[in-house]
Formats: structure tokens, sequence, C-alpha cells
């Protein structure tokens, strides 16, 4: 174990050398909120009129952002700002990726975990959707989900043009760009009250220390009875940073969050004789005699960028993340006529992750303009998967009604060891890219990736050891043309590669993942307008899913196919009106003989969404009157021979914010205004987790 821990902390000190080693040898006069401003502008100047903002930017950063590359080619992604994110309602997650097409929501392993699919592409069912936090993997391994208070922005970044510091996939990735320290001072308090006794409270607070070091406290508590039964949610968030700025060339940003979530572990409901909305959305069929599970996730963040000269520049960080997934639960295993069969679990997983890169930026001219990269990245993981369980029999079924549930009686027999596994991964990348604008109207963007792998999987159980190690090289390829000053096409072709987790039924450790795709498309840009339609046609194989045989297992998916076609539209009527609409039809099936359907879990053929935000000027001050609605339509909910589908269902918000004062705002808030009863995702016939009903919220907020 002591050797264990010294391999860690060589690792550790010999990739923080390697990504701070640029930054720490320079040194200039201090002139930070100068430098800050000016760099603000630039940014702004730079990118007007690429990516398309939703709500109103107010800085960026570039060490945590995409690149110009990617905001200029993928004209299909959408960065979701912090005020639409307000305007929205957002408290998970899922809220803002409702506004971008595409985008469906995944099995949440029991509450513990956020997971989308992006254009019919599925995470695994137990690990969930890659997502990255200021351009870092931020949930390889596990993470308990993201809570909003430290969100400056959501980017939605599509396609194979959507690239995030080299990492590439077809369908796309979402960036979740963490709030940072301002040399200008601010501050603001949200205390929050709503349905299910539902008690919020927020903290944030910024500012300069010196001429050139600023910092930022984001603090966050939440307590709720939840919706279900005996399901209730304690969670904690604090996050800390400090920006140092000496000068306009150089600027280093520390964020630290540590997070803390606490629920039952809550697999939903069954389907009665087929009906995912058979039982009430508050039906609790775990056992609360079993606790909260308990979710730990702690983040260590340095990243900066280096101006080497007008054309250049080097931009790297490096993260260090650690967390903890720990509890018992009951969880649904067969329904026999109305008892519901549980089996009895105890998980105990535990994940170290650290990341670090470097970016070289820059562009000269050479038949036009070139602005290529050029990076090294890399990683290790230390993911511990523990699982103790015992099945139900017919002589202990560890059972409850599931029309008339009695808890404390069911008696489940002792544990047994189920998984006990290490795995670990030693991951470096090269890449390279280069976007070339050939004229005024033509860019031509290539890149290519190269990665070194090895991956081992000890079974401690049984002593047995796999490893697997590889090189493999990816590429993608794209265009784009400016048709006029308002409408452009494009057209983009990758290729993908990601590692999977764990083992399967008979305990062989998964293959990678492999992806490859294209999408073509056109945007119109108007005065306040918005709008852009985008094809895409993309393949992978080696997807992870629920095994049809043992739904307790993963499995992967031959080859999965992806088609379909998005529209997304913003617009700005005046000052005052702002419009965000979006529409996807996806047609994703499963191509494997080992699965009795080919439909993909939890992903609609029909989406849409809309969102309409007024501000409304009322005796000297703003009123902000905001709704919008939700379509989702009939998805499969299970992988196996039941053929069960959840219903298409549409849900409606709604809320005004009131200035109380200058600096005081009272929100009221109704979301699934309707109270629609609809499932939301859904694992197995046995695992459905029901959409919440109508819940109110009322926030009063001081901003100084």
């Amino acid at each position: 174990m002591e050797l264990l821990e010294n391999r860690r902390a060589s690792r550790r000190l010999s990739l923080a050398a390697l990504a701070s080693a640029a930054f720490f040898t320079i040194s200039a006069p201090a002139v930070a909120q100068e430098a800050e401003e000016r760099r603000g502008q630039e940014d702004e100047t730079e990118q007007h009129g690429e990516i398309v903002v939703l709500g109103t930017r107010t800085a960026r950063d570039a060490t945590l952002s995409s690149d110009r590359v990617t905001e200029r080619m993928s004209q299909s992604s959408r960065s979701l700002e912090r005020d639409i994110l307000d305007a929205a309602g957002t408290y998970r997650l899922s809220d803002a990726l409702e506004l971008v097409s595409g985008i469906s929501q995944q099995n949440n392993r029991g509450g513990f975990l956020d997971n989308f699919a992006i254009r019919g592409f599925l995470g695994t069912p137990d690990g969930g959707a890659e997502y990255y936090v200021d351009g870092f993997l931020a949930n390889r391994g596990m993470a308990p989900p993201r809570d909003p208070a430290t969100v400056e922005r959501i980017e939605v970044l599509k396609g194979p043009a959507g690239a995030l510091f080299g990492e590439i996939d077809p369908g796309g990735r979402v960036n979740i760009v963490t709030k940072t320290p301002r040399f200008t001072p601010g501050a603001s308090a949200t205390l929050t009250y709503g349905s299910f006794d539902t008690r919020r409270g927020e903290l944030d607070v910024t500012g300069p220390i010196t001429d050139t070091l600023a910092a930022r406290m984001v603090v966050a508590a939440e307590n709720s009875d939840g919706y279900r039964d005996f399901a209730g949610l304690r969670r904690r968030v604090v996050s800390p940073s400090l920006t140092w700025q000496p000068s306009n060339d150089l600027r280093l940003t520390y964020v630290a969050q540590h997070m803390i979530f606490d629920a039952p572990f809550d697999r939903g409901v069954p389907a009665i004789d087929g009906n995912p909305l058979a039982l009430p959305a508050s039906r609790f069929l775990g056992e609360p005699s079993n606790g909260n599970t308990r979710a730990r996730d702690t983040r260590h963040q340095l990243t900066g960028e280096l101006r080497l000269s007008e054309r250049w520049s080097l931009n790297g960080g490096i993260a260090y993340r650690t967390g903890t997934l720990r509890g018992f639960s009951a969880d649904q295993s067969r329904l026999v006529g109305s008892a519901l069969w549980r089996q009895y679990r105890e998980r105990g997983y535990e994940v170290e992750d650290l990341s670090a890169r470097l970016e070289l930026r820059g562009h000269f001219e050479a038949l036009g303009t070139h602005h290529p990269s050029f990076g090294i990245k890399g990683y290790t993981l230390d993911y511990l998967e523990l699982l103790n369980r015992r099945n139900p029999t017919a002589a202990n079924p560890y059972a409850v009604d599931v029309f008339a549930p009695v808890y404390g009686i069911a008696r489940p027999l002792p544990l047994l060891p189920s998984i006990d596994q290490r795995e670990t991964r030693r991951v470096l990348t090269l890449y390279a890219q280069d976007m070339w604008d050939v004229t005024d109207r033509l860019t031509l963007v290539g890149g290519l990736r190269f990665d070194t792998y090895r991956q081992q999987l000890q079974k401690n159980l049984t002593g047995a050891r796999s490893m697997t190690s590889d090189e493999p090289v990816k590429f993608r390829v794209g265009a784009r043309y400016v048709v006029d000053d308002h409408v452009a096409v494009h057209a983009n072709w990758g290729e993908s590669f990601l590692l999977n987790s764990g083992s399967g039924r008979d305990g062989a450790a998964f293959a990678p993942e492999q992806g490859k795709g294209y999408e073509i498309g056109a945007a119109g840009r108007w005065d306040g307008m918005d709008l852009g339609i985008t094809w895409f046609d993309i393949q992978k194989r080696g997807i992870l899913t629920n095994d049809p045989v043992d739904a307790g297992f993963l499995a992967p998916v031959g080859q999965l196919t992806s088609r379909g076609v998005e529209l997304d539209a913003s617009w700005k009527l005046t000052r005052r009106w702002q419009v965000v609409a979006n529409y996807s039809w996806v047609d994703a099936k499963a191509d494997d003989a080992a699965f009795a359907t080919p439909a993909v879990l939890n992903v609609p053929e029909h989406a849409g969404t809309l969102l309409v935000v007024h501000r409304l000027p009322v005796r000297g001050r703003e009123w902000q009157l905001s709704g919008g609605l939700a379509y989702v339509g009939d998805r499969a909910g299970a992988v196996d021979a039941s053929g069960l589908t959840l219903p298409d269902y549409l849900k409606v918000k709604a809320a005004i914010d009131a200035p109380l004062g200058e600096a005081l705002t009272l929100r009221a808030e109704v979301d699934n205004l309707f109270d629609e009863h609809y499932a939301q995702s859904s694992y197995s016939p046995l695992w459905i987790y029901p959409g919440a009903p109508r819940t109110v919220r009322v926030s009063l907020r001081l901003r100084l």
C-alpha cells in the first residue's frame, strides 16, 4: 500500500512539474486589471460571428474553453451563458441541455450521475456520458451530479468539429466552464425555498486582492425531502479560486472544488404489465433503513496562458481529482405478481484521476492565414470498483409490494462479494491541427491525434489480470464556405477513440469504443437572429449498454448507427425579447444479433424545446418574464425482448423575476406547470426513473 502511495505521489509531482514549468519561469509588471479588460475585448472581437452564444457572454478564459478553430468550424455548437441558464431555471445539468437540439436524458444511476446522449450516442449506463469541466474530463470513472452554483457557462460542442484540446467525438462534447475570479469586485447571495421542503442557499464573492491577484469563493448548500418518498437530498459545494495576472502576457488560474452529495440510491419504479407510468412518481421501492449513499468529489486545477509573441501562445494546465461513492441499497431484481424482489447491495467505489495538457497555438501567413495548434496531454487513472450483493430467492425474496409497500419487515441475507476490481490507465496523447483561411470565404481544417495507452484490470477476487495497450491514430477534416454576409455552409468528418472501463458478464475486460461520422449543414445570421440546420451520420462500435441477458451487467453493442437532422434557432427581438428554439429528428439503431431489438435506450426520434424571455419595464425597473416547453417523443425503455416504450411527454415551465430594489430580486418559478406524469429515463423494465411532478420555487437574490 505504501509503495502504491509513493507511485501516486511520484506521478503527481512529475506531471505537475511538466505542466507548471512553462508558466512559472516568467515575471512581468503588475497591470492585471487592464490586461484582463483588454484580453476580454480581444476574445470577444475574434469570436464575433462564430459560435452561437445563447445569452450574454461577460468573460472568456481561453485556458478553460474551446479554441477558435472549434468556435469557427463547429457551427452547430452552442454556448449557454449564465444569464440564459438562470432564465431557464437551471438546477441540474439536464435543465441546461434541454436548450440544445439532439440531446436526450439517460439512466441516472440511482440519482448519482448526470447522464445524456448526444445525437443518439450514450455514455455507459453506469458511468454516464463523459463531460468536461474547463477542458478536463471531469467524470472519468464516476462523479456526482454537477451543482449549478459554480457554472459560468456550458459549451455544447457538436460533431467532429467540436474538438476540445484534441478530444474529438463525432457526436459531440459538453464542456462546463467554471466561475473564476474577476478584478472587478462583485458579490451575490441567493436563498431559495420550494416544493418538497427544498431549502437552498448560494454565495458568490469575487474581487481583487492586489493589483495582480484576484480571488473568488462560491458556496452552495441544499437540503430537500425530494418528490420521492424517503428519498431526500443533501448536497454541498465549496469552490475557491485565484487568478494571478502580472502582465498582458501571463495569466494563471487555480480552481478548487469539493462536492458532497448524499441521497438514497434510488432505481425508480418497475413497469406494470408493460406500463412504465402505472405507479405514482412518489413511490419509493428501496429500503429506507439502508440510509443514504454518500458521494464525495474533490478537484484541484491549475491552468494558464503565456503569450510568447503577437502570433504565438502557450496554453496548458493540470487537474487532480479524487472521488468516492459508498452506501447500501435495495435494487429491484424481479417482479412476481405485485411482489418486487430486491437485490441487496453495498457499493464502495474510489477514483483518482490526474490529467495534464500543454498546447502551442499561433497563426501565420502562407497562401492565406493558418491557425495551427500542437498539443501534448496525458492522464493516469486509478479506479476501484467494490460491489457486494445478495440475490433474492424464493425462500428469501427481500420483497416489497409495489402497490402497498411496507418497509422494514423483509430482511436480506448477508452480502456476498461480487465485484472487486481495480482499473489503472496510463495514456499519452499527441495532436496537431490547422485551420487554414484559404480566402475570405473558404476555410479548411485538418487534424490528427496519436494515442499511446496501457490499460490494466486487476480482479482481486480471482487474481486474474488483463492488460491491453495500443497506439491508435485518428483523423478529422472539415470545410466552411461563407456564401454571403449572412449564410455559411459547412461539412466535417472525424474519427473517435474511447477507452471503456470494467468487464462484462463473462469477466472479460471491455474493448475500446471507436467511431466515425460526418455532418453537413448551413448557418444563417442576421441582425438578432441565428438559424442553423445540420444533417449527421455517425457509426460507433463497442458502446456499452445494459446486458440483454443479465441487466446487472454491461455489454458492448457490435455497432450503433445514428443519423438525423438538427434545427436550432435563437432570436433577440430588440433588447427586450429573446427566443431559443430547437428540434431534432434522430434515427438511432443498434446492429447486433445478441440484442432482441435494434432500439437505443432513451433516445427519442423527435424532440424539441422552446424558451421565451421578455424584459418588461415597470415603474422604472426591469421585470423579467420567461416561459418554455420541452417535448420528448416516444423512447425505448429496454433493450430486451419486453419491447418497453416510454411514452412521449410535454413539459411546461414559467417564471417571473421582480426587482424589489436596486440590488434585490424576487424570482418565482414553476416547472412542469401542468403536472405531467412522465418517465424521465429507463435502464430496464424494472428500473424506470419517473420525472418530477409540478415543482414551485421562490428565490430571493441580492447582488452587490
